[in-house]
């Protein structure tokens, strides 16, 4: 669920307000543009209205509060579509097409001959990707693949130490921010003054990082609850794990939840909860094999409410784990 900032009703709002002929650098645009895009890139929006765009662009479009990056199959209708296919978003509102994207500092630009490319490339991957037993193979591979370099990666990261985030990391965390997170710094740093880097007879909620010998940040997650954004949702929640690539299949994602599962019993929670994308089968699986259990039908329902309003665009999946004394 979004955190920090604005949330995507107010983003897009200030985005349809801009003139036409306005470029500027967007974060957090879902998950239409995966692989091309991933949690915590950006990308950089061209104003502009559907005159200017044709098939194979890539477009940002609005529908009620939420905002999509995706690829256009047809001005006439108006059809876009994710990258690796799904259901047809016909209507919505056009903020402005995609010029570039970013991740960390690597650009990677969109310029008008790309069109049929990429056009060319959705169709086939959508062609692909609906299908099953497509995506088990994809996941397979994956999977062999990181155990294959597991070791290498090891050895050049070093030991790597799971614990709970502390004021004089805030440097570090900002950093993994910019690159990973769909979090603004300004929350964060906020957070980290007026809750979770507190003494431990007063903190709230915590936040917990996976640490190298040189206090470079390569995970993160936090839990707190919800209502200091204005969700009715109670007790604490497990949010915003993201393990970097270079650490991943080493038990980092797992041990960042453990971590702060024993400080919310510290703080006397029952139980923690964690909202999880319904495709994001990694988390789904970290979560699982620590004993996360499908939430009561209510809860899941009213989560996934607050989600839409807050403009969400993927269905959560709710998970419940209670403490032991």
């Amino acid at each position: 669920m979004p955190s920090g900032g604005v949330s995507t009703a107010e983003l897009a709002d200030l985005l349809a307000a801009l003139p036409f002929g306005h470029r500027l650098w967007v974060r957090g645009m879902g998950r239409c543009l995966y692989p091309l895009l991933r949690s915590g890139d950006a990308v950089r929006l061209l104003r502009c209205g559907p005159e200017r765009l044709a098939r194979g662009d890539v477009a940002l479009v609005r529908h009620g509060p939420r905002l999509a990056a995706q690829v256009v199959l047809s001005t006439r209708p108006w059809v876009t579509e994710s990258l690796l296919g799904g259901t047809d978003v016909s209507g919505g509102e056009l903020v402005g097409r995609v010029i570039a994207l970013k991740r960390g500092s690597l650009v990677l630009r969109l310029p008008r001959p790309t069109r049929p490319a990429l056009f060319l490339t959705q169709r086939a991957l959508s062609g692909v990707w609906t299908k099953p037993a497509a995506r088990a193979v994809y996941r397979h591979l994956r999977d062999l693949f990181s155990g294959w370099t597991k070791p290498l990666r090891r050895h050049f990261v070093g030991p790597v130490e799971i614990r709970l985030v502390r004021p004089d990391d805030l440097d570090a965390l900002l950093a993994f921010a910019t690159e990973r997170l769909v979090v603004s710094g300004t929350f964060l740093r906020r957070q980290l003054r007026d809750r979770w880097g507190l003494p431990e007879e007063r903190r709230v909620g915590a936040a917990a990082g996976a640490f190298d010998s040189q206090g470079r940040l390569f995970g993160f997650a936090w839990v707190d609850d919800y209502h200091q954004e204005g969700l009715a949702l109670e007790g604490f929640w497990v949010r915003s794990l993201v393990v970097a690539p270079r650490v991943r299949r080493m038990g980092v994602a797992s041990a960042l939840v453990r971590c702060l599962m024993e400080e919310a019993r510290r703080q006397g929670a029952e139980r923690v909860h964690a909202d999880i994308d319904e495709d994001n089968t990694a988390s789904l699986r970290t979560f699982s094999g620590l004993g996360f259990r499908p939430a009561p039908d209510a809860l899941t329902t009213a989560t996934n409410q607050q989600w839409d309003a807050a403009g969400g665009s993927k269905r959560l999946v709710v998970l419940v784990r209670v403490l032991s004394a």
